[in-house]
């Protein structure tokens, strides 16, 4: 490397780590977004009381039992019913008592079963709140067993033996490959593909608008043409790409390998028994590849929308149009992962726009050929030279243009001739 542009890449380097906010940043980002992950959920029901709760049968048969149901209901090994007396009088009347308990406080919510509750299939509850979706599942849950046993019983069956024929089946999910068999239960492969998906996106978008900031900086404070006037514009934009590179590189690396271990450990609160996602060389690897893929071709662009314009507000109206794709990339997830190797999935994953997102989740999730690896990498890589190519020219004009504001018709007519 020739010493002015490892000049260059020391500098950009350097201005980056030694700062407050990068080294704040690195430290504090995954402490915070592994509290985001796990706080959640290790407060997940801890924190909720007892919901107090009172039953009205119309239909006399089923009071007794739903009560006794509610009150040995388990989430999480602990009770969450508080079931109360519902009152003397009849089931018509005791509604209005009750919900004036429920108004002054004395009661959460109250259920109401009506005379046709084994006919039909319609219960009420009337509460304070009914945002407590998990408690009210496992209410009808509980509530929907004790009419089902008395359906079996009223006609003629045996209800243990009914439970027993009726039971659901629990589907095994084996994930095939070259190297033998593996478990998987859906949810950890998901969330596991969708983190890294994650931390690849906001990198490469985060540190393609660092790129595109220092730029403005130094256009704006004429350092750049102290320093142009020593090294060629190309070594100069090359320089800036490494040296940011470089330090987004650091700290994607610092982020990447503290939110995984965080985002798996917690994996086993929300789904105890599940097996962990395999982490294979491949997917390091290409974990890596594609976060410089991504960086070196967004970051071009961005560097090349710096140098032509005078202010962060002039960029933003040639922002949208870069970012937009990588939008999209992210926005795609979900039919990717549904169909890695569907038509869909393979078109979109070698567009270069796309390919440093979506082919690294198709990696992830169920690996493609290697012929399309390949092929992607290739036309990855071009995209970048022919990216580099235009930003060059667009740079060696615009980092000394001040005052006026570009239109898109001037970038191109600055790439056709610079």
């Amino acid at each position: 490397m020739p010493s002015k542009l490892w000049a260059v890449v020391r500098r950009e380097y350097l201005e980056r780590v030694r700062t407050k906010a990068f080294i704040i940043a690195t430290v504090l980002g995954p402490i915070l977004m592994g509290g985001i992950i796990v706080v959640p959920v290790a407060l997940m029901g801890r924190g909720a009381k007892l919901l107090r709760v009172a039953v009205v049968d119309a239909s006399g048969t089923l009071q007794a039992e739903v009560e006794e149901a509610l009150r040995s209901a388990r989430r999480d090994e602990r009770p969450r019913f508080d079931v109360q007396p519902s009152g003397d009088g009849t089931a018509e009347a005791r509604p209005s008592a009750l919900k004036d308990a429920v108004l002054r406080g004395r009661l959460d919510g109250y259920l109401f079963l009506p005379e046709d509750t084994l006919d039909g299939s319609l219960a009420t509850y009337y509460g304070r709140t009914v945002s407590n979706r998990m408690d009210l599942d496992l209410m009808r849950w509980r509530v929907n067993d004790v009419v089902v046993a008395h359906r079996v019983a009223r006609a003629g069956l045996d209800a243990e033996e009914v439970k027993e024929l009726t039971q659901s089946l629990e589907l095994r999910t084996v994930r095939l490959s070259e190297e033998g068999e593996k478990e998987d239960r859906g949810v950890v492969g998901m969330l596991f593909a969708v983190i890294l998906l994650g931390i690849l996106y906001t990198s490469i978008l985060m540190w393609g608008q660092v790129v595109m900031t220092s730029i403005i900086e130094e256009k704006g404070s004429r350092v750049i043409e102290v320093v142009a006037s020593g090294v060629t514009p190309m070594f100069l934009l090359a320089g800036k790409l490494l040296g940011v590179g470089a330090a987004g590189l650091t700290q994607f690396l610092v982020w990447s390998l503290s939110l995984l271990g965080v985002s798996l450990a917690a994996v086993g609160p929300l789904a105890a028994g599940l097996t962990m996602p395999e982490i294979t060389p491949l997917i390091l690897a290409s974990f890596l590849a594609f976060f410089l893929l991504g960086f070196a071709f967004y970051a071009t662009l961005y560097a090349a929308i710096g140098s032509a314009v005078n202010t962060v507000q002039e960029a933003q109206n040639f922002v949208f149009p870069v970012i937009m794709p990588l939008i999209l990339g992210f926005v795609c997830f979900l039919p990717v992962i549904e169909s890695p190797d569907g038509a869909l999935a393979v078109t979109l994953s070698l567009i270069p726009f796309l390919t440093p997102l979506l082919m690294f989740l198709r990696i992830v999730v169920l690996t493609p050929p290697w012929w399309q690896i390949a092929l992607s990498l290739v036309l990855t890589g071009a995209a970048i030279w022919g990216a580099l190519w235009a930003a060059a020219r667009i740079y060696r004009v615009g980092i000394l243009m001040y005052g006026k504001k570009p239109t898109f018709p001037e970038l191109v007519r600055w790439v056709r001739h610079a």
